[in-house]
């Protein structure tokens, strides 16, 4: 997985999601930027392309990052000065669960390094990869689950610990720290499975897989599940189109990546959404956007 062509799909994938109006509130002139930023990255890849994600993603930067990071900052310094304290925290801190998880995964990646490398194969398997031969024929069930947490490369987990950042907080204050930790976890020994069953029905050639993306994959699909049983909440629909679209997104730069298991996502998205069908929401969604209550203004103060 070459990081030229990983900020190539970053730069076209968020400029098509600005364009299609998956990102909201956008400020004058964004959907105009990443309409350039589109036609940048076609040209970078028909005139350069060995260089067309390095150059993607400069134009994505100044363009939309920049501009939308500078908007983002003015708007929640307006928002920390009108809420209380503690819906001040909430609004801008980790969830728990999410750094947890993050810590997690960076642990286990130096462990990694100290143990001989992120990259080498024979580290990884002994680490607990998932190698479908071995749980298959040695029964070593544990590599389900070790291999969530085991990454290719510093490119591999900086991309699946930032989208779990991206995706997991909002997620874990709707349905609560433990059923988010649960549902990361079931949805990623899920794509585990999915994967196993596959190539021991010999659908899938054996493989030897590690990364956490079927537990952000998973995160996802528990957010579609979620969102269809509350579909009638105000921002639920949108959502649920944010969200198809970063799937189609995810397999669309599945099928033309190269080293990179379209089963194990599938897997752990079909596991979240499942799981999201069934886990319930906290009062405070339902109080925040289900059953919206009108406040009355009290009595003047004497």
């Amino acid at each position: 997985m070459e990081l030229n062509h990983i900020l190539l799909f970053t730069a076209i994938a968020t400029s098509a999601l600005v364009v299609l109006q998956a990102f909201r509130p956008q400020s004058p002139g964004a959907r105009a930027r990443a309409a350039i930023v589109l036609i940048a990255s076609v040209l970078a890849w028909l005139l350069a392309r060995p260089i067309a994600g390095w150059l993607s993603a400069i134009v994505c930067c100044a363009l939309l990052v920049v501009p939308g990071f500078l908007q983002n900052r003015a708007w929640a310094a307006r928002y920390h000065y009108r809420q209380s304290g503690s819906d001040r925290q909430s609004a801008i801190s980790v969830s728990p669960v999410v750094l947890a998880l993050i810590i997690v995964n960076i642990a286990v990646f130096i462990l990694e390094l100290l143990a001989g490398g992120s990259t080498n194969p024979m580290t990884l398997h002994r680490l607990g990869e998932l190698d479908t031969y071995s749980v298959i024929f040695r029964h070593q069930y544990w590599r389900l689950l070790a291999a969530l947490f085991l990454h290719y490369g510093p490119i591999h987990i900086f991309f699946n610990l930032f989208a779990l950042l991206l995706l997991g907080p909002a997620l874990e204050r709707q349905i609560g720290g433990y059923l988010f930790a649960v549902c990361y976890l079931v949805s990623g020994i899920g794509s585990s499975i999915a994967v196993v069953l596959l190539t021991k029905l010999r659908l899938l050639e054996p493989v030897q897989l590690v990364g956490a993306s079927g537990c952000i994959m998973g995160v996802v699909g528990t957010w579609i599940g979620f969102l269809l049983r509350h579909r009638h909440a105000p921002l639920a629909r949108q959502r649920l189109r944010n969200i198809f679209v970063i799937v189609l997104l995810q397999l669309a730069f599945d099928v033309v990546t190269p080293r990179v298991s379209m089963s194990a996502h599938l897997g752990g998205l079909f596991t979240g959404f499942l799981l999201g069908l069934l886990v319930p929401a906290k009062s405070v969604f339902a109080e925040r956007f289900s059953f919206p209550v009108r406040k009355e203004r009290g009595p003047p103060a004497a």
